[in-house]
């Protein structure tokens, strides 16, 4: 009798790992181990918010003001608020972006909050892929705007969205240009082995009217 008993008794362990597995992944659960969280707890996140000063929240918890380095966070997919400080608490929108954070990279947040929901500058974070081959990297690249011009060294490539292009590892200018928008430039470096995600904004060009009044 103590078989049939002990069989029942390790199947229901196994039946109930395999519920518990399946709905939280061995990955998270790793992640939180104390003698292997430092492998995760590898990232950095920089953010910065030219012309003016933004309050953080990372996955709803407060990091303070722009510009802010936020080390060791644990790589997966978190979602950055950025809230402009302002006299007008309702000239400026807040913002949401969502990242993903990868072992031993850093990623960047550098957008400049306008009014309502203009924003210029860029989001860059790496992605892992074992398939590209040795010595290069890719890019993938969107835009607020859909056909910006993509110029990889001054050589333009393609338009936006770009998914996956093929590049030798190594630093490059990026820029975005856009009829009737602020072009977008920026330093990029490709990792071997990684893809690179670019998310761009760009301002629309101010419209001048001339006051022909005295004429």
């Amino acid at each position: 009798m103590k078989k049939p008993k002990s069989a029942l008794v390790i199947v229901s362990i196994v039946i109930l790992l395999s519920i518990f597995f399946f709905f939280v992944p061995l990955k998270d659960i790793v992640k939180n181990i104390p003698i292997l969280k430092g492998f995760y707890q590898n990232t950095t996140l920089e953010i910065t918010t030219p012309n003016g000063k933004a309050t953080v929240k990372i996955n709803g918890k407060e990091y303070g003001e722009t510009p802010a380095n936020i080390n060791n966070l644990v790589a997966g997919e978190y979602e950055v608020e950025l809230i402009r400080t302002g006299n007008n608490e309702n000239f400026y929108k807040p913002h949401i972006f969502n990242i993903e954070l990868t072992k031993n990279s850093t990623s960047r947040i550098n957008i400049e909050i306008g009014p309502d929901d203009n924003l210029h500058g860029v989001l860059l974070y790496y992605t892992d892929d074992n398939t590209i081959e040795k010595g290069k990297g890719r890019v993938t690249i969107t835009s607020n705007k859909e056909d910006s011009k993509v110029y990889v060294n001054n050589e333009q490539l393609y338009s936006t969205p770009i998914t996956n292009i093929s590049l030798n590892k190594g630093e490059y200018t990026i820029r975005l240009e856009t009829s009737n928008y602020e072009d977008l430039e920026f330093p990029v470096l490709i990792r071997e082995g990684s893809i690179l995600n670019i998310k761009g904004y760009q301002f629309p060009i101010p419209v001048n009217f001339e006051d022909t009044s005295n004429e």
